[in-house]
């Protein structure tokens, strides 16, 4: 008897101390703290804590999303002008840039982001770029070792990069492109192919890349590209810029090609003719990024595995590790392998097709613009084989179909990886393909 009454009394002390906790962190809470805190930290247990608070305290995703598109994307004030010789830090290392922000600043300005050549910097040459575009873009010109654009450190470093600017100048997310003349050029493939949903357009000027490459090109399916090329560059051969020219115009992706006949006296027609220029920004004045369009294609090796618009492909069959290795060290994953491919339509009425070859499980990211969460969410897969020279597809079946909540932490870990205020995700499907075909032969 004695035991329970100690018992008894220690419960009721717990239940009113937890009682009196709540309401004090109920009438308390701040909301716009808190998701300040999930954005700002690496811990991921803080991320989680985060969350719960959000959910327990009915926080819901319209409210978080108003957030994010103004507390949290904000631009602070800085200064406009020619800056030949700013620094940032990534992973204890200094790297230079250069920025050109025009002396009006205004909201929603285009962005063009340049990558120089061997032996280049980005301090020579944001001048000449001042000038083609008139003092209407705000202009970034990364320096890196050798030109070496295609490693996996340079690759962070622009990306980083740009997501500083963003965040200190009223830039448009959907107005920002990349280029690059030589090395640079490669790069501006590179990057453009494995991040298209990033860009409104891909600038490689005097530049190329390998056929092996070229197989991720299907990539930029919804990105505009404007390839400029001399057909006397002694240093990319006019082969590999006319086989890619190809390639695009066969996916029917939007590509405009400009091949010309020009020779510089450095390096032949290894450079950008000025009587280029009219032409291409004037290109780039009509361009605008599609941030939902509704057929993608999706080509992955291993050390690219990123969302990619509404979809992703999180896990392939033995994929191949393609990293090109630069002159910093840097972790290397490089081996041989299978590549895998998606292919994904949004019919819209919540209804998604799905083809998939090499995947082994794929994710389709949801968002209340174009999806009805009150209904069940269809998701029909079909495998594509390689059946001698020829891809050939397999049994369609559903393998998915059911309600979809909406889910805080999808919507604030989707933001914080790409601080874009014009793209939310509130839900994610994860779909394992060999538990598809599992599903579809028990129905």
């Amino acid at each position: 008897m004695k035991n329970t009454l100690i018992a008894f009394t220690l419960l009721t002390v717990f239940a009113c101390t937890a009682t009196k906790e709540l309401t004090t962190v109920e009438g308390a809470y701040d909301s716009v703290a808190d998701i300040g805190l999930f954005l700002s930290t690496s811990d991921e247990n803080v991320e989680n804590q985060v969350i719960d608070r959000l959910k327990l305290h009915g926080v819901d995703s319209a409210q978080i999303k108003q957030l994010l598109r103004t507390t949290f994307s904000a631009p602070s004030n800085n200064a406009a002008g020619l800056q030949s010789n700013l620094k940032i830090k990534i992973k204890q290392k200094k790297y230079s840039y250069a920025l050109y922000v025009p002396d009006l600043v205004l909201p929603d300005m285009p962005m063009i982001v340049i990558m120089h050549g061997m032996g280049g910097s980005g301090a020579n040459t944001i001048q000449a770029w001042i000038e083609r575009l008139g003092g209407k873009f705000v202009i970034l010109c990364p320096t890196y070792p050798m030109g070496a654009w295609w490693s996996r450190n340079a690759e962070n470093f622009v990306l980083q990069l740009i997501r500083e600017i963003r965040a200190k100048y009223p830039i448009d997310p959907n107005r920002i492109f990349l280029s690059g003349l030589s090395n640079g050029a490669i790069g501006a493939y590179l990057m453009g192919m494995f991040y298209p949903d990033q860009f409104a357009g891909v600038v490689p000027i005097a530049g190329g890349i390998t056929k092996r490459l070229m197989s991720f090109l299907v990539n930029l399916n919804n990105t505009p590209m404007y390839i400029i090329q001399g057909e006397f560059d002694p240093i990319f051969p006019i082969s590999l810029s006319r086989r890619t020219y190809k390639i695009l115009s066969d996916f029917k992706s939007p590509v405009i090609y400009r091949e010309h006949k020009e020779r510089g006296a450095a390096h032949g027609g290894h450079f950008l003719p000025e009587s280029e220029v009219p032409a291409l920004v004037e290109w780039l004045n009509k361009q605008k990024r599609n941030t939902s369009p509704k057929v993608i294609r999706i080509t992955r090796e291993e050390n690219h595995m990123e969302r990619f618009f509404w979809a992703r492909v999180s896990k392939g069959l033995k994929l191949a590790a393609l990293q090109i290795p630069g002159p910093e060290m840097e972790p290397l994953n490089i081996h041989d392998g299978k590549i895998a491919t998606l292919f994904a339509i949004d019919r819209g009425n919540n209804r998604f097709t799905v083809r998939g070859k090499n995947v082994i499980e794929f994710e389709v990211y949801l968002s209340s613009d174009h999806v009805d969460f009150e209904k069940p969410v269809v998701v029909t897969f079909q495998t594509i084989q390689d059946k001698g020279n020829k891809l050939t597809p397999g049994e369609k079946f559903v393998a998915f179909n059911q309600k979809v909540k909406k889910d805080v932490g999808v919507l604030l870990r989707g933001f914080k990886g790409a601080r874009d205020p014009n793209v939310f995700f509130d839900a994610r499907i994860t779909v394992s393909t060999q538990k598809a075909v599992e599903f579809a032969a028990i129905q």
